[in-house]
């Protein structure tokens, strides 16, 4: 007896394990079976020799027609394959609703699309003079100096300050005044 090697997919491994025989010999009656189906279809599908020229043109369209057939059940179980691995993706509507409030925000019923509103770079110096800020997490003004949001509590800066006092910088690994490490350090030296 001969050997003969071949690799398959992990599903058909599996069907293949839950039969009851050993995988060679499920293997063998399952080439059994294709080779003697196949060498029936053979002799159903070929043609008298009387038949001439005519045999040819039916020929090409069996071909055609097989071929045909093949691809598109290919492409079913590519296509079947995707949906399971990436699970089906059906178009979503996606609706967005913009509101402007205050006294600011244009009116539908004006024709062009200008508005009161001063260029940004006036608008931020107005905004700068007084020394507010908004919160990043709720939008609300805040004094200069506040370091925590009144209304929600968000953290007004994001700056971060080693034990010594120094100000430090998110990608330091080290206080430059004393030394010690920064969390950042612990972050970068993972990577």
């Amino acid at each position: 007896m001969s050997k003969i090697t071949f690799r398959a997919d992990d599903d058909l491994v599996a069907r293949i394990e839950a039969c009851e025989g050993s995988k060679s010999e499920v293997m063998r009656e399952a080439l059994r079976a294709y080779l003697d189906d196949a060498s029936a279809r053979d002799d159903d599908e070929r043609p008298a020799p009387s038949d001439g020229p005519a045999v040819h043109g039916s020929l090409d369209a069996l071909v055609r027609e097989r071929v045909d057939t093949l691809v598109d059940q290919r492409i079913d179980a590519v296509l079947a394959a995707h949906e399971r691995r990436h699970g089906r993706r059906d178009a979503q509507d996606i609706n967005v609703n913009v509101t402007l409030d205050g006294d600011r925000a244009p009116s539908r019923s004006e024709p062009s699309a200008q508005t009161d509103r001063p260029p940004r770079s006036e608008q931020s110096t107005s905004d700068g003079e007084d020394g507010r800020k908004q919160c990043s997490g709720c939008g609300t003004s805040l004094a200069g100096d506040a370091v925590y949001c009144s209304n929600c509590g968000e953290k007004a800066t994001h700056r971060v300050f080693c034990e010594c006092g120094d100000e430090l910088r998110s990608d330091w690994g080290f206080c430059p005044g004393c030394g010690r490490r920064t969390p950042a350090a612990d972050v970068l030296e993972r990577s």
